[in-house]
């Protein structure tokens, strides 16, 4: 949301749009890491196309905007290929998988602070 809100912000329109439904058959728990780690590479390219707009724009707000979304991508991407690599070290399968789903599900979100 905060996209929608900046965009709104700045006098823009937005108009959304139907979302792609994502893949849901996988051939193994690696497969859908993967995907994951490729999914988040495709975003920051996304973040990273638009940073490149903003500058050529010498658009400051825009550009002071999406840094967090830039800093943001790092992290997941980080995560994302530690994630995998896990992934990958125990096979996709076995205890290992086991451990590593009690990892993930141990997990706790902590939203980003309000605008």
């Amino acid at each position: 949301m905060k996209i929608f809100h900046f965009v709104l912000d700045k006098g823009g329109k937005v108009e959304l749009q139907q979302i792609a439904k994502p893949d849901v058959d996988f051939s193994s728990p690696i497969e859908v890491f993967e995907k994951a780690l490729g999914h988040e590479k495709k975003v920051t390219k996304s973040i990273n196309d638009l940073m490149d707009e903003a500058i050529k724009e010498n658009d400051h707000a825009v550009n002071s905007f999406l840094k967090w979304y830039v800093d943001e991508q790092v992290e997941e991407e980080a995560l994302a290929s530690k994630s995998l690599g896990k992934m990958q070290l125990i096979g996709g399968k076995g205890e290992g998988l086991l451990i590593l789903d009690q990892e993930y599900a141990s997990r706790s979100f902590t939203p980003p602070p309000a605008e």
